[in-house]
């Protein structure tokens, strides 16, 4: 029997399979030969086959991961998963992987046995841009704490960019945007919203923080640089998240969000005491 074109089989992942002999094409059980594409970065999930599969790399490089150790079969060589094996195919490289696949018994989804596909990642994503000349022993600090207030706000999936420079570039961004020339400490930038269905994880947009203010202020006001730091990257992310503190309403509910990522008192709270200070010595007069 002469074969020279096979079953195609419907596939949701990418990957075109091809099959030539099998239980879908000629009803053989005791064998199955097909032809794969795989496009790059494919992957199944883990399975523990009832069948010895043999593959064929034509083109690219096919990654078997049989029982924890990773074998990589390029173009031209023979890879061989032993059945009752827990294994895991993918395609690590940046072009198609094209290769055939020898399955005896012949390849049934029953035999196969594939584990659940794995749940999609919703870990967030913190970035951070490091533009002053002492900012470097900050970064991990900062990102630390930015994945963990985003967890404790019970926010997942998303992506937030963190930007830690100088007096005078936050002065020129505050000048640009606010009309204030003059330094400041932390500035927000939010993200505009994307359009439903946009893949990849939400960003929520940029906080840039001031290193100079925050040596400064922390100088000032008796406190570990490290907390003065904390700080604006809890104000300013706050604020990327729509909150403010314009009215005392919204100011309470800001200062007591601070306080739970902080664990201490955080800027609106003391810019509340100082208002409140400054309202009973108007009263005095």
């Amino acid at each position: 029997m002469r074969l020279r074109k096979g079953k195609v089989i419907p596939r949701d992942d990418g990957k075109r399979i091809e099959e030539f002999v099998g239980a879908a094409t000629t009803g053989t059980d005791s064998a199955s030969v097909a032809r794969m594409l795989a496009p790059p970065g494919w992957a199944e999930p883990a399975q523990r086959p009832e069948f010895d599969e043999v593959v064929l790399v034509l083109k690219g490089e096919l990654t078997l991961v049989i029982e924890g150790r990773r074998e990589r079969i390029a173009a031209g060589e023979v890879g061989l998963v032993p059945r009752g094996k827990r294994v895991v195919y993918r395609n690590d490289g940046k072009g198609a992987c094209d290769y055939w696949s020898v399955c005896a018994p012949a390849f049934r989804p029953e035999r196969a046995h594939m584990e659940a596909p794995a749940p999609p990642k919703t870990e967030n994503v913190v970035t951070l841009q490091v533009a002053h000349p002492q900012g470097k022993e900050f970064g991990r600090l900062l990102t630390t704490w930015a994945r963990d207030y985003l967890t404790r706000l019970s926010l997942a999936h998303c992506e937030l960019s963190l930007s830690l420079v100088d007096d005078r570039a936050i002065r020129r961004l505050n000048r640009t945007w606010r009309d204030k020339d003059k330094a400041t400490d932390v500035l927000s930038f939010p993200a505009g919203d994307l359009p439903k269905g946009t893949p990849g994880p939400r960003p929520l947009g940029d906080v840039v923080i001031s290193l100079d203010t925050a040596k400064r202020q922390a100088k000032e006001y008796g406190r570990p640089l490290e907390s003065e730091m904390a700080r604006y990257l809890a104000h300013g992310l706050l604020h990327l998240l729509g909150h403010d503190h314009e009215r005392p309403r919204d100011a309470k509910r800001m200062a007591a969000l601070e306080e739970e990522l902080l664990g201490e008192r955080g800027m609106v709270a003391d810019s509340l005491q100082v208002d409140a200070k400054a309202r009973r010595a108007r009263s005095l007069m």
